[in-house]
This record gives C-alpha cells, structure tokens and sequence, in this order.
C-alpha cells in the first residue's frame, strides 16, 4: 500500500488504485477540517447579547403600550395592538448593522496599513483585542 508522497528508490512495482477523492485518507482529514465550524467571535456574542436585550426590551414596552391604551385610556383592541406593534417597531435598530460594518471596515483599513490582511471582518475585533500575537515563519496566524 502507497500512500501520496510515497517515494519509490529503485526497483519495479504495479499500484492499484483502491480509493479516490474524498474516500482517501488525506480526503477525510480535509473534509473534516472544513467541515468544523467555527466558534463565535466575542463581537458576535455581543451583539447576539444585545439583540437579546433590544427584543426583550421591545416586547415589554409594546404589551406596557398595549395595556394602558387598552385599560387605561379605554381605546378598542384593534387599536390598541396596532399601537404595541408599532411600538416594537420603533424599538428596531436599523443603523446598527451599517455602524457595526463600518467601525470594522475602518478597523481593517488600519490594520491594512500595517500589512495585516484579514478574510473575515468579524476576526478584525477578535484581532485586535489580543495582547500577545504568535505567527509561524510565514506570518500566518490559524
């Protein structure tokens, strides 16, 4: 049995090929690197905290809505959830992803001028929160 970088000195042989492809050896260990995913940058876990907090948040102040227009004020129902469903619509935050996209984008544009190239904008803050940065010979960081 040979395997891929199998070096032959001298001498004759037949091969016969038994696996191919993603049924080698070297094909599984691919498949399951890329196939692992990767964990949440802290960036991510921030802000899934904070959209946590904005929908409890708005959930509360739509039914606190609801509930004194419909009990306090004396409007009818419909009215009343037409009020609360708009109330959680206010509370959404349309700028959020556009200031987080361009706070990272200028964080790799700083990072690019001291020729840090970065493939996943997320990585940029988990990047730069670190106080002790290690590389191999090729300045690559995994």
């Amino acid at each position: 049995m040979a395997f891929f970088g199998t070096m032959c000195k001298e001498g004759a042989g037949r091969g016969v090929v038994v696996r191919v492809g993603d049924n080698t050896m070297l094909g599984q260990i691919a498949d399951m690197a890329s196939s692992e995913e990767a964990p949440p940058t802290p960036l991510r876990i921030e802000i899934d905290r904070f959209i946590k907090i904005l929908t409890v948040i708005a959930f509360i102040l739509g039914i606190v809505f609801f509930l004194i227009g419909w009990l306090a004020m004396g409007y009818n129902v419909i009215d009343c959830v037409i009020f609360g469903i708009g109330i959680l619509v206010a509370n959404v935050p349309e700028g959020l992803l556009g200031t987080i996209t361009v706070a990272l984008a200028l964080t790799a544009k700083k990072l690019g001028g001291k020729y840090v190239v970065v493939k996943n904008l997320e990585a940029v803050e988990t990047l730069g929160s670190t106080s002790c940065i290690c590389s191999d010979k090729t300045g690559t960081l995994t």
